[in-house]
């Protein structure tokens, strides 16, 4: 069985299934945003007697908690059914992640597509032990070829703030333990002051956050985060000559 499908926006997935196992290739940006139409697809493809999956990460630019979250509960479904949930081929961004969020020491990675298919069986605690999760455990500080990106525009990113706490109340709805208060606060202090540099902190604060801690479903805060990132993180672009 072959299918393409978009499970977002921002994250495109391609899933093929071959001898009792499919392979799920994500594309683009495993995030709060894109998270529950994720979660969504990857159910879809988990059934009795059909229940052994394989993500193949390498083509994923960008990761969060709540892109991670979903892969967990997926693993969860899986083995549920009998079968399992594999992660392959993890790109840089979603190994960092991973390690941030002690992940890596409890998720089945594997270094190819091929591994996870042909692996032997994950233990009960899903690990695949400490020879697979060595291929992706030296994953440092992402850093990008090409281009060096370009220092965030001042205003983009003071719009982007203002936006973000206009829904102040979504991001307390999203996260009931408050464990992104005291960075919405921040964000809220440099709003008020003249200082862009403290602003950047306190923005790139609440990213950091996002890496670690996942947020419940919420299109008002995946729309105003992904605005926030964006605006810290702009596409790199070549300078003129």
């Amino acid at each position: 069985m072959n299918s393409g499908t978009t499970a977002s926006p921002g994250l495109g997935l391609a899933a093929q299934t071959a001898g009792g196992i499919t392979v799920a290739e994500l594309t683009g940006e495993l995030d709060v945003a894109s998270a529950p139409a994720l979660r969504d697809q990857l159910l879809s493809l988990l059934r009795p007697g059909s229940s052994r999956l394989v993500i193949d990460l390498s083509k994923v630019s960008f990761c969060d908690a709540s892109g991670l979250a979903v892969l967990v509960n997926t693993g969860r479904r899986a083995r549920l059914l009998g079968g399992f949930l594999r992660l392959a081929a993890v790109s840089p961004q979603v190994a960092r992640v991973l390690n941030i969020t002690g992940l890596d020491r409890h998720l089945a990675i594997f270094p190819t597509v091929q591994a996870a298919a042909t692996g032997a069986q994950a233990d009960q605690h899903g690990t695949a032990g400490p020879a697979a999760r060595s291929q992706v455990h030296p994953a440092p500080a992402y850093r990008p070829t090409g281009p060096r990106p370009v220092p965030a525009d001042a205003g983009e990113l003071r719009g982007a703030v203002v936006a973000l706490l206009a829904c102040a109340d979504a991001w307390h709805d999203a996260d009931p333990r408050r464990r992104f208060t005291p960075a919405l606060r921040a964000m809220a202090r440099a709003r008020d002051g003249i200082d862009d540099s403290a602003l950047d902190r306190a923005a790139r604060s609440l990213l950091s956050a996002l890496a670690r801690h996942p947020l419940n479903p919420s299109p008002a805060v995946a729309v105003t985060a992904t605005r926030l990132r964006r605006a810290l993180n702009p596409a790199p672009r070549l300078t003129p000559t």
